[in-house]
């Protein structure tokens, strides 16, 4: 039998709660990087077909966009307009 003592055992508990934040961490990295190139790619789609409608009725001078530069367009242009993230103070 083996015995721990008090020591060992609030190491073993801080070592769990660390693996435990760097899980919740890792995950909303993932979760983030993962809705973003969903969104850019919706949004490349919807782009390049706006623009495609655009050159047909309206403004014929207006050159059409390819699928992958209406994304990459699209993924510069929200980081550009997208507001910071606000650290949220629990106190």
């Amino acid at each position: 039998m083996v015995s721990i003592d008090y020591a060992e055992a609030a190491r073993l508990i801080r070592k769990g709660r660390r693996a435990e934040q760097r899980g919740k961490a890792l995950e909303g990295c993932i979760t983030g990087l993962i809705t973003t190139t969903i969104a850019a790619l919706s949004g490349g789609f919807y782009l390049m077909i706006s623009v495609g409608i655009i050159h047909r009725d309206w403004i014929h001078a207006l050159p059409t966009i390819g699928y992958w530069r209406a994304v990459l367009l699209v993924f510069l242009l929200r980081g550009v307009f997208s507001l910071p993230p606000t650290t949220k103070d629990k106190s």
